[in-house]
């Protein structure tokens, strides 16, 4: 029997599925609880291995909208009243074709399917108003559905769930229209879905199309981040996209998108996938992107959301939706972000309209005029320089000439959190000064000793055990500041790692008396209007955009944050405006008290959120107001034309550089 599947089952098994349906009423059955109980049988640690999602019929209505049923939607409402365009509509959908290449228990191609034997019922009753026909053949069928899955038991609930799908879409024909010409048995042929490795397997081999198909790939493929990778997946994911060098810090996921946009390139077919936001931020924007675009462009997308199901446990993570179609579609775009959305002309890979220039690690700064930013003074000293405040106590009051030698060490976590340690900071002179101090010969000697049996590196400095491994960078600043100058030379602290929960991560000066540590980013002799500067909304929007992420904090990157940042030209008048401000923001710190962490708080996090001091997020807020304007001179609508218009100033000062 063509175009069907033959069953075969014994007398026993027949009895008992006979049993089953008049027990369970399958019309009543929701396809999402099908996933939800694959997940309840699959132990913690596969679905943590293979990285499966179970989604609910909501946020796959999310993906599947703008990626063909809206259109199809709007085509029927245009083809209303005329039998011909209908009849070419049922046609059209009669060849479309779609795949799901991480389909898991089939969710995606299960809702897929109901909507269009829906939609083909409305047709059906138009048509019938048109000619009085009570003919209503589907045409709608099973094997227009493809997908992948790696575990063979999910395929298998995964064609069950599509026959219970048919079955339900026959029984609510009938009810809307009585006797039918297609009933749920013998069961239809359902496509090719295939058990396999997705990223390993040639799509177009199982879903083999042509220019003109119209073919939609979708789905939730794993998110698996770089760090969480085996060896296997690793190579699974350079074989997917096409040996990318870089394809070690990258998301899992990356290889479903390169894999679907080569499908994809120079055809009328699309893709819709769901992705956690870390490939539209951070240094993988660099990394996955411009190899995409060589395929297609976004379609469609939705800025960040967090994202639930109906499975066990129900675990949400902050996605984007994205969707690629090739460069021969010249229909606007979609972008969608707080249940509206806005038709635009080009989707940039940050999600925000603009063009397709991805940020990049630089050396240098695109603003010549600012200052230098670099990582602290790194001692890679085995601890050994390093002096809590007991210990600092007990050394200058037993010599308080060490006062010279021993500066405040702050780091990221020191700054946020008020912790206060010290170090031995000496150079060639203060050494010969000091070395015969029990505590100064003691700690060198063991610093020289941590060297000696390091690394290379480390090796090559032991010869100098009294000096911090990196300092030249802060030493050239102070030298060239008292050159010019006979004030204290200020520096801007950043820490290197800050919580998402805070709307600013907390800035500061140090002066000349405080040595910043490798784990958090300085900027030596810089102007205190620059801090106001970096600790604006703007600059926050960049970061979050343009930064990359420690778990789920942000991580501060001179490279690729602070470098990159486009400073529209301020006039003197405008500095002292920012400076004034920031200043007023200092002062509000030291007033409140506490720690920075306890002031700045957590007002973003989803659970026990910890709301900012008041006080100083007025200031902060006013501070916004002076910076904006000196990017636009009318108020922004939202973040995403902030990020908008940076974008745009980024790829001019570039431009004009190249």
């Amino acid at each position: 029997m063509s175009g069907y599947a033959l069953v075969v089952f014994s007398k026993k098994s027949r009895n008992l599925i006979i049993e089953a349906g008049e027990l369970i009423g399958w019309d009543k059955v929701n396809p999402d609880i099908l996933g939800s109980m694959l997940q309840a049988v699959a132990s913690e640690d596969k679905r943590s291995h293979l990285g499966m999602h179970y989604t609910s019929v909501p946020n796959i209505m999310k993906v599947i909208n703008p990626l063909f049923l809206d259109d199809l939607h709007e085509e029927f409402e245009k083809a209303k009243g005329n039998e011909t365009k209908l009849n070419n509509l049922l046609e059209r959908m009669r060849k479309m074709k779609f795949m799901d290449p991480a389909c898991g228990s089939g969710n995606f191609l299960i809702i897929t399917y109901k909507e269009l034997r829906r939609l083909e019922m409305d047709i059906f009753e138009e048509l019938g108003k048109l000619n009085n026909s009570t003919m209503y053949v589907p045409t709608i069928d099973l094997g227009q559905f493809y997908g992948i899955e790696i575990e063979d038991f999910a395929v298998d609930v995964t064609r069950l769930s599509l026959y219970i799908a048919d079955h339900q879409m026959n029984l609510e024909l009938k009810r809307r229209y009585g006797d039918v010409l297609r009933e749920t048995l013998p069961l239809h042929k359902v496509g090719d879905i295939r058990c396999g490795n997705a990223l390993r397997l040639d799509w177009n081999e199982i879903l083999p199309h042509e220019k003109d198909d119209e073919v939609y790939l979708f789905g939730n493929p794993p998110y698996l981040g770089a760090k969480k990778q085996n060896s296997k997946q690793k190579k699974d994911l350079e074989f997917a996209v096409d040996g990318n060098k870089k394809f070690k810090k990258l998301d899992y996921i990356c290889g479903w998108f390169n894999k679907g946009a080569k499908y994809i390139k120079d055809t009328d077919s699309k893709l819709g996938f769901v992705t956690t936001n870390s490939i539209t931020q951070g240094e993988q924007v660099a990394m996955i992107w411009p190899q995409l675009l060589e395929y297609g462009q976004i379609s469609y997308a939705y800025k960040s959301f967090k994202w639930s199901n109906n499975a066990k446990g129900n675990a949400g993570v902050t996605v984007n939706i994205i969707g690629m179609q090739a460069y021969r579609n010249k229909k606007n775009k979609k972008l969608f972000f707080d249940n509206n959305y806005e038709v635009v002309s080009h989707i940039s890979p940050y999600l925000v309209i603009g063009n397709d220039r991805v940020i990049t690690n630089s050396r240098k700064n695109i603003n010549k005029s600012l200052p230098q930013a670099a990582l602290g003074s790194l001692p890679l000293d085995g601890g050994n320089f390093i002096l809590d405040a007991n210990e600092y106590s007990d050394a200058v009051r037993d010599n308080n000439n060490l006062k010279e030698i021993l500066k405040k060490y702050i780091g990221s976590k020191e700054f946020i959190n008020g912790d206060i340690r010290y170090v031995l900071w000496l150079n060639n002179e203060t050494y010969m000064k000091h070395k015969n101090n029990a505590l100064v010969k003691n700690r060198v000697e063991k610093v020289r000793l941590f060297r000696k049996n390091g690394g290379t590196s480390a090796k090559g400095a032991a010869d100098r055990p009294y000096e911090f491994f990196t300092k030249k960078v802060r030493e050239d600043a102070i030298k060239k500041h008292h050159s010019k100058a006979n004030n204290e030379m200020l520096t801007i602290i950043i820490p290197r790692v800050s919580s998402e929960n805070r709307l600013y991560i907390p800035m500061g000066i140090v002066g000349e008396d405080t040595i910043v540590s490798d784990a958090a980013t300085a900027i030596y002799d810089a102007p205190l209007w620059l801090l106001g500067l970096l600790e604006s909304r703007m600059h926050m929007v960049w970061l979050r955009n343009v930064g990359g992420k420690l778990k789920t904090d942000y991580r501060y990157s001179a490279g690729l944050v602070y470098n990159t940042f486009p400073v529209p030209e301020l006039s003197t008048r405008r500095k002292n405006e920012i400076e004034e401000l920031i200043g007023n923001i200092l002062d509000i710190r030291e007033e409140e008290g506490g720690t920075l962490a306890e002031l700045y708080g957590s007002p973003l996090a989803t659970k026990n959120p910890k709301p900012m001091n008041p006080r100083l997020l007025e200031a902060h807020k006013e501070l916004d107001k002076v910076v904006d304007r000196a990017y636009k001179s009318t108020d922004f609508k939202d973040d995403n034309e902030r990020l908008a218009l940076l974008l745009n100033m980024y790829s001019e000062m570039v431009n004009k550089k190249g």
